[in-house]
């Protein structure tokens, strides 16, 4: 298959990753990798994420505090925030919203999401967002404030069917993955379905989101504190599953999102 594939949410300066790393480069190359999306969670793994991304062409620094980091983000975080923008970053995520977390503190997460919301719209930057148990809050959230022209990415979208009309118009793409496809979850199908050819984007969120045996085609040396560990290459199978369920073929699949996936993340809009 000559069309490249794209994923547009993953964390590959996860610590899991520092043993494995060339092999994860190469197993990536095999697969065709055309881009990634590399997301940073807090300001302790900033620094990580540029190094990761400096290595690869293939691979697009974003900074972002995630809402699982909010609790513990240290004082000046939206100064550093706003002054590597300012320096030329150009992705905004992992940021967003989360009440399935234990210990969550539902007002920090949406202080720290709108500051950093607001400053991707300011500079019209992509920006990937999570939500967790919390769609009411973002909805209303996302309603009210001033949005990024180019739109916005929600990655693993677990959200009503009914709402995607809405997110849409908003400016919302949707990334979704393997490790989402259980036999307990018809709904994921659903919303996979769901969603117009021109917003999906597929990802694989690794090291997170370790998908079923069928959909895992690579696999990591693992010791036994990493026993969940996704390899991103496994990225492949996602758009594999995903095209079946969509009812296309792989090609017609990677070719459009890769055309999503350019458009969104690597296309400069005006703002």
């Amino acid at each position: 298959m000559s069309t490249k594939l794209y994923d547009a949410h993953v964390h590959l300066a996860d610590p899991a990753f520092d043993k494995h790393r060339a092999q994860v480069d190469a197993d990536l190359e095999t697969i065709g990798l055309g881009g990634a999306i590399v997301n940073g969670t807090c300001p302790d793994d900033w620094d990580t994420v540029f190094q990761v991304s400096a290595s690869n062409p293939c691979y697009k620094a974003a900074i972002g505090l995630h809402p699982w980091k909010v609790n513990d983000a240290p004082a000046g975080w939206k100064s550093d925030f706003a002054d590597r923008l300012d320096r030329g970053v150009e992705l905004v995520g992992e940021i967003g919203l989360d009440k399935w977390i234990r210990g969550y503190d539902l007002e920090r997460q949406i202080d720290a999401f709108s500051f950093q919301l607001g400053e991707a719209t300011k500079r019209n930057l992509p920006v990937s967002i999570h939500c967790l148990k919390a769609i009411g809050p973002l909805m209303g959230l996302l309603r009210e404030a001033a949005l990024p022209q180019r739109g916005f990415h929600i990655h693993a979208y677990g959200g009503p069917l009914e709402l995607i009309p809405e997110l849409i118009e908003l400016g919302a793409y949707f990334s979704f993955n393997a490790g989402q496809l259980r036999p307990d979850r018809p709904e994921v199908a659903e919303r996979i379905r769901a969603v117009p050819p021109n917003r999906i984007l597929i990802k694989t969120d690794a090291p997170a989101f370790k998908p079923l045996p069928e959909y895992e085609a690579f696999v990591l040396p693992e010791a036994e504190d990493e026993q969940e560990v996704n390899h991103p290459a496994n990225l492949k199978m996602g758009y594999l599953a995903i095209s079946q369920i969509r009812g296309v073929s792989l090609t017609t699949l990677a070719a459009q999102v890769e055309a999503n996936f350019l458009s969104y993340f690597t296309e400069a809009r005006e703002s």
